[in-house]
Formats: structure tokens, sequence, C-alpha cells
């Protein structure tokens, strides 16, 4: 692979290696030891890894740049609540001791998963954008932009939020409020929402009242994601990362859109893909299939994108030069030791090999707690050493004697690695590793066919697939520079 840019082939391979892996990351974000806000912090730190082996020849790609990204595409994730079986064109009242299903238009269900997904990481969608950027982000840049998005979504939630869930989805409101009534509250939806916050621990508890306040978050998450690129545009003087974040955004809404179709179609309670006879072993793994498909459409469109940047935002500069994020040494070394390796390296990984070893034995969160702290402590002195070794003994102002594209270009081989083996071979048979699969029944007779017809064997030959294909994309496209180098 060419330092300077990418040929018609090697952008082809990039694309489909952007695909898998995104989609691989994606759905381990949705299990034990990556859930919620530390799953989507491993996505966006393998997104912005894999996009720094293809393209770390810029002022704008340094060691501290990763942890930052990936901390903004964790810190705006939200939750699905309900919305996810709209598409199928039913809602649902979240009570489990009595369930209720009513019947609305499956478009709102399109629309709400577009905006869902369009407000799920716009903070990730603008840094990201820096990293292509001819323009140089101060520190002022990213408290003008984060600040525009949460004012925006406090005001909207305050607001336009409940009016704009009028006209996505009326029945959603109604429901709400029959709901509020039944559990005899003397609110209108809107002012539940206001005066208990937002709370979904307390809507949960009322009929469809959790629909409506997670659809007001997602509504409003989705204003302040296209207010706060326009402000890029707009007073940050940066064109090109306004579009670019919108467009990241809108690859994320399809993503999570397109995807929701599976689920949809495999819902037991539909008003449409009622002619759909849906096979088990893909209505059995809808969920799964259905987070790994959100990465995969998003990866795939994101790259697709990136690959067809014209050349000046992508190429080699020719007076590249490494430039560290902080001018100030002491604090480079204070981020690079906290962020860029414990935190990242460190207690995102140690956490998930904690959780998901004790997760065969023990539900005591208490003892998971103590050997992920157990984990990092051995992290941070094994990061203290490596980096004082570099910024302190050597004066380096790279925590790593190394190329930035070529360190995360290994580091990124190294963490998928990890997570494969974390999610292969660790965690309670909830989680169908492939220690769980039965390999009686398998090597039996007819036991295969058997096996893939419950569904017991889908979502490991799709991720072991994807492993095996992804991994040998990425050693042509990027690893094997580095082999030759190290023979010679």
């Amino acid at each position: 692979m060419s330092e300077k840019n990418l040929s018609v082939s090697e952008k082809i391979i990039a694309v489909i290696t952007g695909a898998l892996l995104t989609g691989f990351i994606w759905h381990v974000r949705g299990q034990h030891g990556y859930g919620a806000k530390w799953g989507m912090y491993c996505v966006g730190a393998v997104i912005v890894m894999f996009i720094y082996s293809l393209y770390a020849r810029r002022r704008s790609m340094n060691y501290e740049m990763v942890p930052l990204a990936a901390a903004f595409a964790a810190v705006t994730a939200g939750g699905w609540g309900t919305l996810n079986s709209q598409i199928g064109g039913f809602l649902y009242n979240s009570i489990d001791e009595a369930p209720e299903y009513v019947a609305i238009s499956p478009v709102s269900g399109v629309v709400i998963m577009l905006l869902l997904g369009f407000g799920w990481m716009p903070l990730f969608s603008i840094v990201l954008g820096s990293l292509f950027s001819h323009k140089k982000y101060a520190f002022k840049d990213y408290v003008i932009f984060v600040g525009v998005y949460y004012v925006t979504v406090l005001i909207c939630n305050l607001t336009i939020s409940h009016m704009a869930l009028e006209l996505i989805n009326p029945q959603a409101v109604e429901c709400c409020a029959e709901g509020l009534k039944s559990a005899g509250h003397d609110y209108s939806p809107m002012e539940a929402y206001i005066v208990k916050l937002g709370n979904a621990a307390w809507a949960k508890k009322i009929p469809f009242c959790r629909n409506y306040f997670t659809s007001v978050n997602v509504i409003s998450s989705a204003i302040g994601a296209l207010v706060s690129s326009i402000a890029v545009g707009s007073v940050l003087k940066d064109k090109f990362n306004a579009i670019f974040s919108v467009a990241s955004n809108l690859f994320c809404g399809i993503g999570i859109c397109a995807a929701s179709i599976v689920l949809g179609a495999s819902a037991e309670a539909r008003t449409v893909f009622l002619n759909i006879e849906v096979p088990y072993f893909i209505s059995y793994d809808a969920w799964e299939i259905w987070e790994y498909f959100t990465g995969f459409i998003y990866g795939l469109l994101l790259m697709i994108f990136i690959v067809s940047l014209p050349r000046k935002y992508t190429d080699y500069e020719k007076d590249y030069k490494y430039e560290p994020k902080f001018a100030n040494k002491k604090f480079s070394i204070f981020y690079n030791k906290i962020f860029t390796f414990l935190f990242m390296f460190g207690v995102i990984l140690s956490r998930a090999v904690g959780s998901r070893i004790l997760g065969r034995v023990t539900d005591e969160e208490a003892i998971e707690i103590v050997v992920i702290v157990i984990l990092s402590v051995i992290c941070f002195f094994v990061v203290k050493k490596v980096v004082d070794e570099n910024m302190v003994k050597k004066n380096l102002d790279t925590p790593q004697d190394m190329d930035v594209r070529e360190f995360y270009t290994k580091a990124l081989a190294i963490y998928i690695g990890i997570i494969s083996v974390t999610y292969f071979f660790m965690g309670e048979r909830s989680t169908k590793n492939i220690l769980c699969i039965d390999y009686r029944t398998l090597f039996s007779e007819g036991g295969a066919s058997r096996l893939w017809a419950e569904g017991a064997l889908t979502d490991t030959a799709m991720m072991l697939t994807t492993l095996v294909l992804m991994s040998f994309l990425y050693y042509v496209l990027c690893l094997r520079k580095y082999a030759r180098k190290s023979k010679d």
C-alpha cells in the first residue's frame, strides 16, 4: 500500500474490510462486557484505528485523537427502548406482566429509526471529519460543537421534540396519555417527561410511556446532531466537516433503519411483512443479525464515502511532520498514559475480559469490579513504564517509538484479537460462544443441519466467517508491509 494514496483495488478492499470490521465490532458491542457506552467506545476506537491504518500520514491524525474520538462515540449512545419494533407496524407497552400491542403505521418506525441512527454518535462524526479536514481544531472548537449539541438537545427535550413526535407518530402520544391516566397520573405526556426529567426507569413502569420518553430523546438528539454540524460549518468555518459529519450521521441512520427490517419481519406481532416466511435460523438470532448489519451497512457506506473523497483530503501531506495534540509536554505524557493506553487498551479490555471470565462462575458484581481493577492496575504499571521510556527518557513526542500509522495498524490487529478471544471463548452460556455449541449433536448424523435449522449455529457462523475474511483482507491491505519490514 502506497504512503501517498490508495489504488482502486486497495480502495475496494478497504471498503469491504471496513464493512466487515464495523459489523463485527458493532455486534460484539451488544454482548456482556462490552454493552452500552463501553461497547460504543470499542466501536469508535476500532473505526478510527482502521482509518489510521489507511491514512495516518496527516498532522490531524496523532496518537491522542483515537481515544478522544472513541469517547465521543460512547458519550451520546442512548437506548433503543421499544422503538425497534415499530418498523413492523406495531407499538408495545414494555410492561412485561401485561404486554399490549397497538397497530401503527410502519412509516413512523422507519422515520424514528432513521432519526435514532442520525443522532446516535454525532460528536464522533464531527471528530472523525476533523481527521480529514484542513482546519486545525483547538480546544475551544470542541467546546463550541459539543456545547451546541447539548444545549440544542436540552431545548428540544423541553419543546419542539414533543410536537415533532405528534407528527411522526400521534398514536405514540395518545397511547402514552392513556397509559399515564390508567396509572393514576394527572400529567400529559409532555408534562410527565419534563416533571420526571425524562427518567426512563420511571417511564418503563407506565404503559407506553417508555416509548414516548425514548422517542423524544431520539428526536432531540437528531436535531442536536444537525444543528451541531451546521455550527461546525458556520461558526467554525469548516464546511467540509459539516458535510462529512452529516453524511456520517445519515449513514448510521440508514444502517440502523435498514437492518431493523430483520427485526420487523421476525416479530410475531406485526402488520407488515405478513407474507414473508422468515427462516427460523434467522428469526432466532434476529437481534444479533440486526446489530451486525447495522454496523456492516454503516461501515460500508462510511468507507465508500471516505475512499471517494478528493485526494487533497486523504493523500499523504508532502510536508508531513508528526505533531502531538497537546503542546504542553507534561499534560501530553499524562493524557497518553491515562487515555491513549490505560483506558483504551487497559480498562476497556480488562472490563470485558474480567466480566466475561467471571460470567461463567458468578453473578457477583463486586467480585467482577475487583478483578477489573486488578487487571487495570497491572496494565497501568506496564503503560507507565512504556510512556516514560519514550516520552521522558528518549524525549519523544510520541508514547511509542513508532510511526503513528504503524502503531495503530498493529494495535488494531491485537485489539480485535483480544476481543475475538473474549467473544468466542469467554462468557456465560447465553452469549452463544464457541464453547457452548452442542458438538455431540453437531457431529452426529443430521446433527449439523438440525442445529442450523434451530438457529444454534447462525451467530457463530456469521461472526467466525467475518473474522476470518476481514483478518485476511486486513493483512493483505495493511499488515503485510510491516511483516515484510520486520523480516528485513
